[in-house]
């Protein structure tokens, strides 16, 4: 008798264990997702805007010339584009010469422009004067390689510092890119390196579209986290 009442006090101790045990787990369980709760109250959403989009179709984004069509009787100088009256907004390059003859893959873009149509410009060449020069053989430049460049500035509004990888960007919804990725210019102040979007900062961000049919987007996208901004473009 006496241990058949040991026995059943054993069972009913350790029932209670058992209880107390799945007690205890239960309570750690809301502990931690009331601290999660509270955690995830604590950081605000994403907060920014997409202050200006700009696209520059038919970009003259790369000039050369095949060795034999380097003319003569040249002097270092600039050249510029044009497409009837328009003159590719602005575009000009810098080139040097060696005994009278442009150097072939020595001709610098400094301003890209942006032409009218992809059809092959004329060619003007310049001295360091700004005076229309006047060689003895005219030179022969092969058709320019024509990209489309988009612009944007974006600021963060919000109080917390972003990762430019945890940014998206979509061009008409497709083509999803993180911020760091899709910076593959040197022009950008990314240029596919991870960096800090800090409170306040507005990045100035330079997309080199090489979309050989030159199609213009119509909206660019953001996305961080639960936040989302389209902005048209221009």
């Amino acid at each position: 008798m006496g241990a058949s009442v040991g026995i059943g006090g054993l069972i009913v101790g350790i029932s209670m264990l058992v209880v107390f045990s799945m007690a205890i787990s239960a309570l750690d369980a809301q502990v931690a997702t009331g601290l999660d709760a509270i955690e995830s109250a604590s950081v605000p959403d994403p907060s920014f805007t997409i202050d200006d989009v700009n696209i520059a179709q038919h970009v003259i984004h790369e000039v050369s010339m095949s060795a034999g069509n380097q003319g003569t009787g040249y002097f270092d100088g600039i050249l510029k584009a044009n497409v009837g009256s328009d003159e590719c907004g602005g575009f000009s390059a810098t080139f040097t010469t060696t005994g009278g003859e442009i150097d072939v893959g020595n001709v610098v873009i400094t301003n890209h422009g942006f032409c009218p149509s992809s059809s092959t410009p004329t060619w003007t060449i310049y001295n360091m004067s700004n005076v229309i020069q006047t060689p003895t053989t005219p030179a022969t430049f092969d058709a320019p390689v024509f990209h489309q460049y988009i612009y944007a500035n974006i600021t963060n509004q919000g109080s917390e510092t972003l990762k430019s990888d945890e940014v998206w960007v979509f061009y008409d919804g497709e083509e999803p890119e993180t911020l760091t990725e899709s910076q593959d210019s040197p022009q950008s102040i990314l240029a596919g390196v991870n960096t800090n979007w800090y409170s306040g900062e507005t990045l100035q961000l330079f997309w080199n579209d090489e979309l050989s049919t030159n199609t213009e987007y119509e909206r660019l996208a953001m996305t961080v986290g639960p936040t989302t901004l389209v902005r048209s473009t221009s």
